[in-house]
């Protein structure tokens, strides 16, 4: 399929995600744990085949995807729902159709609360977590970061579990903000008292 052929499926898709339900497909990807974002989920790819017997939609090639404020990019996606793609049921939404999303290769992700990079996401609607996996998984908040093979972020709690494999252990790196909630003067020498 040559990338034209690919990009006009992909946006057919995209169409599909954003116009049967976007007040509950947009919760999907976004970043606050509620679910309750009204953007519509975009996802450009290089290439998208469908199987509504198995109940998954693969993405491949410079795949991108994108709700609001976050942002995934990978080698390749994977979208597993239920029900019919082509014929989503008017009472239930699209939300509740996408069981799970599977990202690989090189995948980097953004949003306006931390960015992590990895070898694989899942991310699973029923657990509203996200699970990175890959030697040195990285999730970074602002100075902060968290190293491992295997870190698990729960969007509803706001939790973050990291795990090591092999010779190389969990790291993480925590700043801590000064008293008074400003930098230190940095006339003042440390330690002396005015």
């Amino acid at each position: 399929m040559n990338r034209t052929i690919g990009l006009a499926a992909t946006l057919v898709l995209t169409g599909w995600l954003a116009c049967a339900a976007p007040a509950s497909a947009a919760g999907l990807l976004s970043t606050d744990g509620s679910g309750d974002s009204k953007e519509p989920v975009e996802i450009v790819a290089d290439r998208l085949v469908a199987n509504n017997v198995e109940k998954w939609v693969d993405f491949t090639g410079s795949v991108k995807a994108t709700q609001g404020k976050f942002t995934m990019t990978s080698d390749a996606l994977r979208v597993y729902y239920e029900g019919d793609l082509l014929n989503p049921p008017k009472d239930k939404s699209t939300q509740e159709s996408i069981q799970k999303i599977v990202a690989t290769g090189r995948v980097h992700i953004v949003t306006d609360q931390y960015v992590a990079d990895a070898e694989r996401a899942e991310q699973v609607a029923a657990t509203n977590t996200i699970t990175l996996t890959g030697a040195n998984s990285t999730v970074v908040s602002g100075k902060n970061k968290l190293t491992g093979s295997k870190i698990v972020l729960n969007r509803s709690t706001g939790n973050a579990e990291v795990e090591s494999s092999g010779s190389e252990r969990v790291k993480a790196l925590f700043y801590q903000e000064a008293k008074g909630g400003g930098a230190p003067d940095p006339k003042k020498p440390a330690g002396k008292k005015e």
